[in-house]
């Protein structure tokens, strides 16, 4: 009999450690293998791609994961910072030492695993606290504020990704290889929504419609000196929004090519509607394009992931001459 795999995301366990080569095979071996025993997935830093600064990625990566794992061996100063950082923020943090003398008296009173070195007992120890802690996050999660977004584009109810083993198809018709794509949001919780200052629309790398933006560039600039750029003359240009590589924690359904776009939504009261719209763009000479995409919206407590599928087609313009031919012949 075959199972269908949950498309539920897993688990996102951010680990905090010194970038130390001879921390390598206990973070692969030790920490990930014990992520993978419970299903959940184990990231640190410089596993991933970003264009933030260093310090507010990983503030927003404490702040996103849902259990964090803090070696402290060797006491290094970084890593006591973001801990404490997490701990603020009332995060679940995992402590882990090979010496029990590198947990200062204020955190040994907390959850912490000494290991001293042996990546297999790390592993198991690690993976049953790891149980407990994702199962307490879910716990807590349940009592926290619920926000609920809808989100139809073009007309069509986009459901939030995993809740639905259906995936909408959003079927578009172009006049040209400009595209618009009307979206609209409404705030369908009991409490209001702080604003959605953050977009991002993921795709596969073989998308055939991506984003674009409109940009103010001078009008034939080659024409003109730098002594008369006052005189010059600017223009909306239409330029396509440049791409990066998702995180791996960002891309578990396989699109990986991430576009910030530049719509933003203010503060939503409880039932309150807002609209927009996505400018896509036909790259290339396809004039067809079926591809998954997904919008995460975030505001400062969260992000809503909504999954769709877009079919667009640029339509061919009728013929003049042999549509009047077809007049007369009838």
């Amino acid at each position: 009999m075959v199972t269908s795999q949950s498309t539920l995301p897993k688990p996102f366990i951010f680990v905090l450690m010194p970038f130390d080569p001879k921390f390598d095979d206990i973070y692969k071996f030790g920490i990930k293998g014990a992520a993978e025993d419970v299903g959940a997935y184990a990231e640190r830093l410089d596993e991933q791609l970003f264009i933030e600064g260093m310090l507010d990625r990983i503030f927003n990566q404490i702040n996103k994961s849902d259990v964090l794992i803090a070696d402290m061996t060797s006491r290094n100063p970084n890593v006591f910072y973001e801990v404490g950082y997490a701990h603020a923020l009332g995060k679940i943090v995992l402590l882990l030492t090979q010496n029990k003398e590198d947990i200062p008296f204020d955190l040994k009173h907390r959850k912490h695993i000494v290991y001293g070195g042996s990546i297999d007992k790390l592993r198991g120890e690690l993976a049953e606290s790891l149980r407990w802690a994702i199962n307490e996050s879910k716990s807590q999660g349940k009592n926290k504020i619920s926000e609920c977004i809808s989100l139809q584009i073009a007309g069509i109810d986009i459901p939030i990704t995993g809740t639905s083993n259906d995936i909408p198809i959003v079927d578009i018709k172009a006049q040209n290889k400009f595209l618009t794509l009307p979206i609209q949001i409404r705030n369908d919780a009991y409490d209001e929504i702080s604003s959605i200052t953050h977009i991002y629309l993921f795709t596969d790398v073989s998308a055939g419609l991506v984003p674009y933006k409109y940009e103010k560039k001078p009008y034939d600039f080659s024409f003109f000196s730098v002594s008369n750029q006052q005189d010059i003359n600017y223009q909306n240009v239409p330029v396509i929004i440049k791409s990066i590589v998702s995180a791996a924690v960002d891309s578990t359904d396989g699109l990986t090519k991430q576009f910030r776009l530049p719509q933003k939504f203010s503060s939503l009261p409880p039932g309150a509607v807002e609209e927009s719209y996505i400018d896509l763009f036909f790259i290339g000479n396809s004039s067809l394009s079926e591809c998954n995409y997904r919008l995460r919206l975030h505001n400062r407590a969260q992000f809503h992931d909504y999954s769709f599928k877009i079919k667009a087609e640029i339509q061919e313009p009728q013929n003049v001459e042999s549509t009047t031919k077809q007049s007369e012949t009838k």
